[in-house]
């Protein structure tokens, strides 16, 4: 029997899905709800944590295959 084809692209799976989703809400805001969105104190809190898991990333990539990369953290205006 032949293999199916797939049509997901192995190389991005993050920006097919996640991310296109919060950007696409993001750009159908209001101006009034992006400026409760960018006081919120849980939104701080889990960028914050999106930005210590980068640097997990980045010292297991060091550790485990001794390759020392650095990525570029992620800021609230990377999301409107």
């Amino acid at each position: 029997m032949p293999k199916k084809k797939s049509y997901m692209n192995n190389e991005n799976v993050l920006s097919e899905g996640f991310f296109d989703k919060i950007f696409k809400y993001a750009k159908n805001l209001k101006s009034t709800d992006k400026d409760k969105i960018k006081k919120s104190r849980k939104i701080k809190l889990g960028l914050a944590l999106l930005n210590r898991t980068v640097g997990g990333l980045e010292k297991a990539l060091k550790r485990d295959h001794g390759v020392d990369v650095e990525l570029e953290r992620f800021k609230l205006s990377d999301f409107f």
